[in-house]
């Protein structure tokens, strides 16, 4: 169900950005044909983790990532692809800055938690700081979620 809702997240933040670089006068408009390219793509993601569950010896790799490296593969194939106009940079950092923005937001509330939970005055703290705070809690939860994920990956491996 969670990975329905992500997609579903995803495509409405693809047709939310297409239709945000249409009205915007500032950016060029991009070429309808790349956004379908990035709903190909994610679509064409979708059939291979289901042909990768077939192969068990693959680490664990979370969906995000999948979706992330996806939609850089779109962005790199527009860029060679001859005949359509390569999309603004802006297109493709407004698609993933949204599947950036649940890391983050997990990692707020996280953060959050443990300074209520050891009750302390981060207060003065500099937003700077309180950043590079967050990107260390996030890229630890990354490695955290990697682990366990591998692990449970090589138990169901083993029954």
């Amino acid at each position: 169900m969670a990975k329905k809702n992500i997609f579903n997240m995803i495509l409405n933040t693809i047709n939310d950005v297409q239709t945000r670089n249409q009205a915007d006068s500032k950016v060029e408009t991009a070429d309808p044909t790349v956004f379908d390219l990035i709903k190909n793509k994610l679509q064409n993601l979708d059939e291979k983790n289901k042909a990768n569950r077939t192969q068990r010896g693959k680490s664990p790799v979370s969906i995000l990532d999948r979706i992330r490296k996806e939609i850089e593969g779109a962005r790199r194939e527009n860029k060679r692809d001859k005949n359509v106009a390569t999309a603004d940079k802006s297109i493709f950092d407004s698609i993933l800055k949204k599947i950036d923005s649940g890391k983050k937001i997990q990692a707020s509330s996280g953060i959050r938690k443990i300074i209520e939970d050891y009750n302390l005055n981060a207060s003065k703290l500099p937003q700077d700081v309180i950043s590079q705070v967050q990107q260390k809690y996030i890229a630890d939860r990354k490695n955290f979620d990697q682990q366990y994920a591998q692990a449970l990956h090589d138990l169901i491996k083993k029954y």
